[in-house]
This record gives structure tokens, C-alpha cells and sequence, in this order.
């Protein structure tokens, strides 16, 4: 459920992007892989993000127009962990995070929560000069947390792009309806 919401929320920024330099992720945050079952930790920053946009093949347009993308980014930080059981990390751990994507700069601009099953999903972007200068994800469920920083300029028209890339969750696009095929007139 929080890739579905991660991927809704990117697909609907599609209007542009980037993270700040002046997030980081908290040594709170970072602790938590000791408690959890399971984690993800991507750190792409400047040469190794773009050694790493390399790796992309520029003959699958998906991926061309990710590279593409991340040529223009100055880093990814992902931070995903899978507990055991409810309560392995608290609110004050998000908080830690939280309180550096305060305005002016910065805005939320996507705030889901759900109470039937704990799930909730902020999405923060920051503005420089009415330009996009940095997005950041995060999405807390009882036995989960992840949160995604991007930093650098981005036109969020190609931010699903990075789904499936560097650990950041794919998205779904929804598939165009189908015409139903045109039936040819037998004669009878």
C-alpha cells in the first residue's frame, strides 16, 4: 500500500522537482536498521550518482529518460525498513526528519493517512526561486518506514521515471482504456 500512495503521489506532482542539500537524514533515522528485519539504504551522491546513471540503458526508453534525469540530480538518499512488529521505531524518529522540511522553503503537499490500518504518506517540496529544488517522501506504516530525499532540479513531469531506480519504489501508470475492436459488417 505505501508504494501505491508513494506512486500516486509522484505521478500527480507531475509539474517538477529536486532535495534540498540542507536535509540530511538523522543519525535517528540511520539507527533504525539495527531493529529492523529488513533494509534498504541507497546514498547517490554527485560522481557515484552519475556513475550509477551509467548503468541505465539509453535503448529502453524507460530508462533513457530516467538517465536523463539523473543527470541533473545532485543525489538520492532511500531509507527503508521492514520491522518485526509494530512500535520499532517511534514518531519522534520521523519527526527527526520532519523538522528540517519546514516553510518558507518548504511545503507539504501531500498528507494521507489512513487509521483503519496505520498508514500515512507526506510528501514535502521545496521552492528556490519558483523553481523545484528538492522533494522529499515519507511513508509510515506500524511495521514499515521509508523515506526518499531527492536533490537537484528535475522536472517532475519525468519523476516516475525513476520508479524502479535506485531503490525508490516503481509506480503504476494506468493503462489507457481499449477500444473495443471495430466488428466488419458480414453482409448477413
Amino acid at each position: 500500500m505505501r508504494q501505491l500512495f508513494i506512486g500516486l503521489a509522484l505521478a500527480a506532482l507531475a509539474s517538477g522537482t529536486g532535495l534540498a542539500q540542507d536535509v540530511q537524514i538523522p543519525e535517528q533515522i540511520e539507527k533504525l536498521a539495527a531493529k529492523s528485519s529488513e533494509t534498504v539504504n541507497v546514498t547517490l551522491d554527485g560522481p557515484l550518482l552519475q556513475l550509477a546513471g551509467q548503468f541505465l540503458n539509453s535503448a529502453k526508453a524507460d530508462e533513457q529518460q530516467a538517465k536523463q534525469v539523473v543527470s541533473k540530480l545532485k543525489g538520492i538518499h532511500v531509507r527503508s525498513f521492514e520491522f518485526t512488529k509494530a512500535g520499532e521505531y517511534s514518531e519522534a524518529d520521523v519527526a527527526a526528519f520532519r523538522v528540517q522540511l519546514r516553510a518558507p522553503a518548504w511545503s507539504r503537499i501531500v498528507d494521507t493517512e489512513s487509521k483503519a490500518n496505520g498508514e500515512h504518506v507526506e510528501i514535502f517540496m521545496k521552492r528556490d526561486k519558483d523553481q523545484p529544488a528538492g522533494l522529499a517522501v515519507i511513508a509510515a506504516e506500524p511495521k514499515e518506514l521509508t523515506i526518499v530525499s531527492i536533490d537537484g532540479a528535475i522536472d517532475l513531469s519525468q519523476l516516475a521515471s525513476l520508479g524502479g531506480q535506485f531503490g525508490i519504489p516503481k509506480t503504476a501508470t494506468p493503462a489507457a482504456p481499449k477500444t473495443p475492436p471495430v466488428q466488419k459488417d458480414s453482409g448477413q
